[in-house]
């Protein structure tokens, strides 16, 4: 998983986010190019930044893929929340086997980069579509953005602790309690909800800093990650590890696709349209990675087709854990949950109606009626 610019193999860059989203910074580790979970401390507080990023943006939209489709197709901007990898991989199979095409529409996927305000550029009008985390898009309707999530990419979260299989720990809890040491980002919500539950006199806490050298160092050592970044990396390195999701303890809906309300009762058509493409990507991509990855790779090349490979392998029970059909469907008492825990972790401070904050768009076509694979 990817969110950050490209640098030499083996660097470490922190990455950003504009206000108003003090949600996840990602790094990126350049010898594989996948997100990271690094988080900043502080957020830039001036227009002139988030001015800047939409001016980069719009300059850099031919970087982005270009639109398909037949005249008179109806045009959808997608903007990515990092560069091309796994984690779209539903939406890169609906384009390249036409299936945007065949619902009428010409969608442009906008690569994402260092520090792209996702949700701020969505809020805006910049992109029809953005992608982003269920909190980010709760912390932007906070301060009176009006975004609406309408499918989510990871149904169960991503976010995990990773351990090596020499540790005895066989669950999260024996995994926090049992006297390791653990790199964690301070004050993230599940960190604060981990110390509230199994407490933090046991383990020995460092500061997760994007490095994962003192992990390898430390058979007994833990660290927060992505399910599908640091433990690629791991399994290339040919270090045998263990993830112990976080989803009982916060489960965010992540990568989700968002528009605005305004665009959402003016073009729901179309976003149904695009829903039914998307939803028959991901189910093929989901049953055949190895087709659709090359692709994704040359569009890519920081990170490796075999990484590429082994992450698709890993998101599969994140995206799809009912099976088929449970592709990108919401519900209100997850939506509810991730609220709860943000103002329980002082991220937020009010009460929202999470029933405002997402929709789920049934699609309006039938698969059967798509281009063959």
């Amino acid at each position: 998983m990817n969110h950050g610019a490209r640098h030499r193999p083996g660097a470490l860059v922190q990455v950003r986010l504009l206000p108003p989203f003090p949600d996840r910074c990602k790094q990126i580790d350049e010898s594989q190019g996948m997100r990271s979970t690094k988080l900043p401390r502080e957020y830039r507080a001036t227009m002139m930044p988030r001015l800047l990023a939409v001016i980069t943006l719009l300059l850099c939209t031919a970087c982005g893929d270009a639109p398909q489709g037949t005249p008179g197709s109806k045009l959808l901007r997608v903007q990515l929340d990092w560069v091309p990898e796994p984690e779209f991989g539903g939406l890169y199979a609906a384009q390249q086997d036409g299936l945007f095409a065949a619902a009428g529409l010409t969608v442009e996927i906008i690569k994402g980069g260092a520090g792209t305000p996702t949700p701020q550029l969505t809020a805006d009008g910049v992109c029809d579509i953005g992608l982003m985390s269920a909190d980010q898009l709760l912390q932007l309707r906070a301060r009176d953005g009006a975004l609406v999530g309408f499918y989510a990419t990871f149904i169960d979260t991503p976010y995990a602790l990773m351990a090596h299989d020499a540790n005895p720990a066989q669950s999260l809890e024996q995994l926090w309690t049992g006297g390791g040491t653990i790199a964690v980002e301070p004050g993230l919500p599940y960190v604060r909800l981990l110390q509230a539950k199994y407490g933090q006199d046991k383990a020995k806490f460092v500061t997760y800093n994007g490095s994962l050298s003192l992990f390898e160092s430390d058979p007994m050592a833990a660290t927060q990650c992505f399910a599908t970044a640091e433990p690629v990396t791991m399994k290339l390195k040919g270090v045998a590890c263990k993830s112990f999701s976080l989803r009982e303890i916060y489960n965010p809906y992540v990568a989700v696709y968002a528009t605005t309300e305004s665009t959402l009762a003016s073009r729901e058509a179309d976003l149904r349209a695009f829903v039914g493409a998307l939803k028959e990507g991901w189910s093929r991509y989901l049953a055949e990675p190895a087709k659709y990855n090359p692709a994704i790779a040359a569009l890519n090349p920081s990170m490796s087709l075999e990484a590429m490979n082994t992450a698709a392998e890993l998101e599969r029970p994140l995206i799809a854990p009912g099976g088929n059909a449970s592709l990108g469907r919401m519900d209100a008492t997850r939506w509810q949950a991730v609220l709860d825990a943000l103002i329980e972790t002082k991220q937020l401070s009010k009460p929202q109606d999470v029933s405002s904050a997402f929709r789920n768009l049934e699609p309006a076509a039938p698969a059967a009626s798509m281009p063959a694979p």
